[in-house]
């Protein structure tokens, strides 16, 4: 009977626990007794966030590290963080410009839409909260700790989103900055194999773009 080696038994878990991560927030049937949007926030803050740390401390006893949480070359980092973000929201910038339309697809609330203050708490939490919580999924538990921060790795880990949004959701026009968002800080964390800046991508995209949206409104 064959024996599984120790990085085997890891690469198994760790697919074991990815896959039912994706198919439990995509498939999980949501209460009417509570907003379906608080639902998906406490099921990816569990799932993506929680899980993710606590397998990789508890039961793969590794460092958090592995996930992604480390420092690196500053300068060259930040770069390469401006970089990708700059020529992803230049996209978006030439997506808005080539279909117009597309701004009015975009949903925001309305206290974000009609206050500077909302907006500004809204810039400064909830946004960098989400997107933390999906860097620590897909670029930190399925780029970096399952799949080792390869090229592949990025691809796949794109593949995985853009699949996600398929079925929580739908793909349109109107999430290209998502797709991009998850391309670029793919890339970054390839580069620098930290989490950090791959959130740092992730955020300025989301955020000018989101700025972009709403200033033509």
């Amino acid at each position: 009977m064959r024996v599984f080696t120790q990085k085997e038994k890891r690469f198994v878990g760790t697919t074991a626990l990815v896959v039912f991560c994706l198919l439990f927030f995509a498939f999980f049937e949501e209460s009417p007794e509570l907003s379906s949007v608080l639902q998906g926030a406490i099921i990816a803050f569990v799932f993506f966030l929680v899980l993710p740390i606590a397998y990789t401390r508890l039961v793969l006893r590794e460092s958090i590290s592995n996930l992604g949480f480390r420092s690196t070359n500053h300068t060259v980092a930040v770069l390469w963080s401006i970089f990708l973000a700059m020529g992803g929201f230049l996209v978006c910038w030439l997506l808005v410009y080539q279909y117009p339309s597309i701004v009015g697809e975009e949903i925001f609330p309305v206290l974000i839409e009609t206050s500077f203050v909302w907006f500004t708490l809204y810039t400064l939490t909830l946004l960098p909260l989400t997107l933390f919580i999906y860097e620590v999924f897909f670029r930190g538990m399925v780029q970096i700790l399952w799949l080792g921060n390869t090229w592949k790795a990025v691809a796949l880990e794109v593949a995985l989103f853009a699949g996600l949004l398929q079925l929580t959701q739908g793909i349109a026009l109107v999430d290209t900055p998502l797709l991009l968002t998850a391309v670029a800080a793919g890339i970054v964390a390839k580069k620098t194999g930290s989490l950090w800046y791959a959130f740092l991508t992730s955020y300025l995209i989301v955020f000018l773009t989101d700025v972009l949206f709403l200033s033509l409104r």
